[in-house]
């Protein structure tokens, strides 16, 4: 019996086989063996004798997954089974759920765009604070965001803006204007000056 081969008893990284499985079928045709696997983490998996083999196939697919979760949160972004608050709130930026464009150093893959994040802000100090941008014309960068004491803002600041020396309701103003209603709304919301709001 070869080194390589498989039988009843052997380990294959996570996996110790128990058994004979059915055949891997291919068109109706007999392709591979199958064999039944115990995984260390309780679960169970069909693995096809070749993959075992090779090595591609080293558990019932538990340690494909916790390798995920150490990607996403490899930098602090959990602690346990929680996420920190840095986490989603970068996780929103980077998806533009903020409304605004993203710095190439925050944006990068792999977990490196919430390392830089987090090392050039640091820790929200406090569930109080919330991060915002000095000026909000500009997108999301390390110069232009700022951790802030105080609760998010509430509703829409101003409900009549000036546009074009005329003073109109917002309804009025969205339609001259070409800007959506909903989204000079959200403007105003995060600070926008009405003359930056008003712009298509």
């Amino acid at each position: 019996m070869g080194a390589d081969s498989v039988r009843v008893g052997r380990r294959f990284g996570r996996l110790a086989v128990v058994g004979e499985d059915e055949p891997y079928l291919w068109r109706g045709r007999f392709s591979r063996r199958r064999w039944l696997c115990a995984c260390d983490c309780g679960g169970e998996a069909s693995v096809r004798e070749d993959q075992l083999k090779s090595g591609r196939t080293r558990s019932c697919g538990c340690l494909r997954r916790e390798v995920t979760r150490e990607r996403t949160f490899r930098h602090g972004g959990a602690a346990g089974q929680r996420v920190a608050p840095e986490y989603d709130l970068w996780k929103d930026m980077v998806r533009g759920r903020k409304g605004a464009a993203v710095c190439r150093r925050w944006g990068a893959g792999e977990g490196r765009g919430y390392a830089a994040f987090l090392g050039d802000m640091g820790p929200r100090p406090s569930p109080a604070h919330r991060l915002v941008r000095r000026d909000p014309a500009k997108g999301y960068t390390p110069r232009n965001c700022q951790w802030v004491l105080g609760p998010p803002r509430a509703g829409v600041p101003r409900r009549f803006v000036r546009f074009r020396g005329r003073l109109l309701n917002l309804k009025d103003a969205a339609a001259a204007s070409g800007v959506g209603y909903g989204r000079l709304c959200k403007r105003l919301e995060r600070g926008w000056l009405p003359a930056q709001a008003l712009r298509p």
